[in-house]
């Protein structure tokens, strides 16, 4: 299985904060199905990695509607990326910076995310 093109892969992170943030988290599920057909993992650094469905509900369980993301930065070499966003609870002025590390490969994809401890 061919891995996404740069482009391909920027345009997907672009899109996936601005789903996000629109709460769309079906449309969301669907793009990251079509990025990784052979699944995903969500590592948040420092513990195991974990299924990427599973994290990705939990996530939204505990932040969708709650938090915006917003792209301040976006590298991509290859098949690997890595961006740093802003991360701001709704209505309030606490933010949360995160970079987050993406790998395609062989139909799979592994997301990183380094948050403040």
């Amino acid at each position: 299985m061919a891995n996404p093109s740069s482009d391909e892969i920027a345009t997907f992170l672009r899109e996936q904060y601005l789903l996000w943030n629109d709460q769309k988290r079906d449309e969301l599920m669907a793009y990251f199905r079509r990025m990784a057909p052979n699944g995903f993992t969500i590592e948040y650094v420092g513990r195991p990695p974990q299924d990427g469905e599973q994290a990705m509900e939990e996530m939204f369980a505990q932040y969708g509607g709650k938090c915006r993301t917003d792209l301040l930065q976006l590298l991509v070499n290859g098949n690997e990326a890595a961006t740093y966003v802003d991360n701001r609870f709704v209505d309030t002025d606490v933010g949360m910076p995160s970079i987050e590390t993406y790998k395609f490969e062989d139909g799979r994809m592994q997301i990183r995310y380094f948050h403040q401890a």
